[in-house]
């Protein structure tokens, strides 16, 4: 542990959690709400190396399907590009396969808005599919494992009287039925309070440093993210845009220098893959 480098980047922390707190005085719900999104850009951006970037918008798949908008997607540079309606509001429509973290950021805790984090990222994990990254000579797709998008909540704080982390896990409990053994929402963390990291192992949490003012609990999280960012992005191999952009059913093929229209049996490719 190199205290330096954690003074550093605890008193970011803290800035970035004042400018959040003054957001509060503008009593506009939807400012707010954005301009917390932006707290959170601004803590996580400096720790991605230049592999990994961060934008708000909708997750698509080959197949058409779109989720609901998300407020942080931490996606790779390195596999299927986004689509950005607006650089300078990091705007964008986001492959499924580059999504490597999502992160819902809410004002406060409560259980709503926990359930309406939960709702969401139901519907991602549902109604997208991800193509392989793997492929034969033949251009067949293989079976393949990966490590789905991590599903994370980041909420700034807390009004609940007596709380604990066991509350949180009482609460939580109540709304996803595997909460203690394949937690959707597998990262939370309630700024001032303490986070929350499903692992192997079952549910850990780091408590907020009162006593020396230290974001334990921040530090943590971010440190969490970054961390799983290269083995999600290695298990994804390399997905191809073609799915997105053409149907290879409808390609023409010249056999003997003759155009035979179509020749490829009508059907739709099907995605084996496993999850890590």
């Amino acid at each position: 542990m190199n205290g330096y480098y954690r003074t550093i980047l605890n008193d970011n922390i803290k800035k970035g959690l004042l400018d959040a707190a003054s957001a509060s005085e503008l009593k506009h719900p939807s400012l707010i709400g954005r301009l917390r999104e932006i707290v959170v850009h601004q803590l996580l951006e400096p720790m991605l190396n230049n592999n990994f970037s961060m934008g708000t918008g909708k997750i698509i798949d080959y197949n058409g399907a779109i989720s609901n908008e998300i407020d942080i997607c931490i996606y790779s540079q390195n596999l299927l590009p986004p689509i950005f309606f607006s650089q300078n509001d990091k705007l964008a429509i986001f492959p499924f396969e580059s999504v490597l973290s999502c992160i819902e950021v809410k004002t406060s805790f409560s259980k709503k808005n926990i359930e309406d984090t939960y709702k969401k990222f139901v519907c991602v994990e549902r109604e997208l599919a991800l193509t392989s990254g793997l492929h034969d000579h033949n251009n067949t797709p293989h079976p393949q494992i990966v490590v789905k998008p991590h599903y994370r909540l980041f909420i700034f704080q807390t009004d609940v009287k007596n709380y604990s982390p066991e509350y949180f896990l009482t609460t939580y409990k109540k709304i996803d039925p595997k909460w203690n053994s394949e937690p959707l929402i597998s990262h939370v963390c309630i700024v001032g309070k303490g986070s929350f990291c499903f692992t192997n192992q079952g549910w850990i949490h780091m408590a907020y440093d009162e006593y020396n003012n230290i974001h334990e609990e921040v530090i943590s999280f971010l440190a969490t993210i970054v961390q799983d960012l290269p083995r999600t992005e290695e298990s994804r191999g390399m997905p191809r845009i073609g799915y997105y952009l053409t149907d290879a059913y409808n390609t023409d093929r010249i056999i003997d220098g003759k155009l035979h229209t179509r020749p490829w049996a009508p059907g739709k490719l099907v995605f084996k893959l496993g999850d890590l």
